[in-house]
């Protein structure tokens, strides 16, 4: 697979600009149509405020968030022709239902972390979640501090040859081909498998594909998790990309996060890509 389509969503939050530059490095860096969704996050009740509101406050509201919206599609397409790109433009009323529908005719998926002094962080943070397990497609999230200046160039692959990491392995393919260098991490493996050269199997896979990769092999101490092992890592040899399987589970209505997936995406320092 190569990353011909990708799609970026946009909103109203600070960090949709610095979401919209990573997107574009992808898209340049790959060949690809750069496909924008604007949709704003918000209550799927929030609409019925117009009818308790006073008209002129909703009215001044519409109108900045329209003066928002034009900004920034202006942007997008300046940037389009700076990069020598095509993309297109897409507007929704709300981001649950479209986001989803839309990134099903994506080869990727560029979602933004929500920002912490965000008052919608917790709605925009569940809205991704979803899209990551329900999409069917590799998602690369994007801190809303921003990243570097490069990205796929270093990448880090989290490695336990489970299905979402395979999935997640596969998906990152397209970037594992241009990257400088790419390291699988590893960690302790169970009892029965100690015999086994961590890592080796795949690693043998991924050189038939031409691709050189650098196993590494942690073993982090009980008090420190899987998850706080990883960032460590990431932060020790620069990596500006990690590459990992998205772990959740339902629970009545809502999709949860497992616990290294969960903590990766709230104190990321790079995009990550995901696989569910």
């Amino acid at each position: 697979m190569e990353y011909r389509n990708i799609l970026v969503h946009l909103d109203e939050s600070d960090s949709a600009r610095t979401r919209l530059d990573v997107a574009l490095r992808v898209a340049k860096r790959h060949g690809a149509h750069l496909s924008a969704l604007f949709a704003p996050v918000v209550p799927e009740h929030e609409a019925a405020y117009a009818f308790i509101l006073d008209t002129e406050y909703w009215s001044q509201c519409r109108h900045e968030h329209e003066a928002r919206r034009r900004a920034l599609e202006h942007h997008f397409f300046a940037r389009l022709a700076d990069a020598e790109l095509k993309g297109n433009w897409r507007t929704a009323n709300h981001a649950q239902h479209e986001l989803l529908v839309r990134a099903r005719f994506a080869d990727l998926i560029v979602l933004g972390q929500g920002a912490p002094e965000n008052p919608d962080v917790s709605l925009a943070n569940r809205l991704q979640v979803r899209v990551t397990l329900s999409a069917g497609r590799p998602v690369l999230w994007v801190p809303y501090a921003g990243s570097g200046s490069t990205v796929g160039e270093r990448v880090m692959v989290a490695w336990d040859a489970g299905q979402s990491a395979t999935r997640a392995l596969y998906d990152a393919l397209p970037f594992m081909r241009l990257a400088e260098r790419t390291e699988l991490v590893t960690f302790t493996p169970s009892r029965k498998d100690r015999e086994r050269i961590p890592g080796a199997d795949i690693g043998l896979v991924l050189a038939r594909h031409g691709l050189e990769v650098h196993v590494t092999e942690l073993h982090p101490p009980p008090t420190i998790t899987v998850a706080d092992a990883l960032l460590a890592r990431a932060a020790k040899t620069g990596c500006d990309l990690i590459v990992m399987g998205a772990y959740g589970h339902a629970r009545w209505k809502e999709l949860l996060l497992g616990g290294v997936t969960q903590t990766v995406l709230g104190s990321m320092p790079v995009p990550v890509l995901m696989s569910h």
